[in-house]
């Protein structure tokens, strides 16, 4: 969505208020799909006097993904602030300095920059979330399995667990 900076420009100082949606596509997050849904950025901008837009806003979202345990669809709530400085020519001694193209600013790159930052870095669908079994694959919420008992798990570590509790030392 484009955000028409055009009265800021011709009036350098002066604060502007504004209200957009931005829309943006499913992104592959450390391997889990993330969607942001609802994307809302209200804030105000102004021009600085030298041709540069500062842009201060909250960015509200709803992320859907799956939970990092069990691999269920997770939706939650996300918030984030955006301080952000629009220049027409970029700056290589300035990455995060964003640019604009005659009066209109692309607000999807830096609310897309503010919700990935603002991302935990695991969604779980409930606090006490049991996660998958090891053994059978099967989501440890829905049933209780009894792959586990009696057997010996072995992994690539096991060998490390018999020595750790067969050596004196360690």
């Amino acid at each position: 969505m484009a955000l028409d900076v055009g009265n800021a420009l011709k009036n350098p100082g002066q604060v502007y208020s504004f209200t957009e949606t931005v829309e943006l596509p499913e992104m592959d997050i450390l391997g889990d799909p993330v969607r942001l849904e609802g994307i809302a950025v209200t804030g105000e901008y102004f021009c600085t006097g030298d041709s540069r837009i500062s842009l201060r806003a909250d960015v509200k979202a709803e992320v859907h993904t799956r939970c990092s345990r069990c691999l269920e669809p997770v939706q939650e709530p996300l918030r984030a602030e955006i301080d952000a400085l629009y220049a027409r020519q970029p700056d290589p001694d300035d990455p995060d300095l964003y640019t604009f193209e005659a009066h209109a600013l692309q607000l999807e790159d830096a609310a897309k920059d503010a919700l990935l930052l603002a991302l935990p870095l695991q969604f779980f669908c409930k606090p006490d979330c049991k996660g998958l079994c090891p053994v059978c694959g099967g989501n440890l919420n829905h049933n209780t399995c009894t792959c586990q008992e009696g057997n010996v798990v072995t992994g690539p570590f096991s060998a490390l667990k018999d020595y750790v509790l067969n050596n004196e030392e360690v």
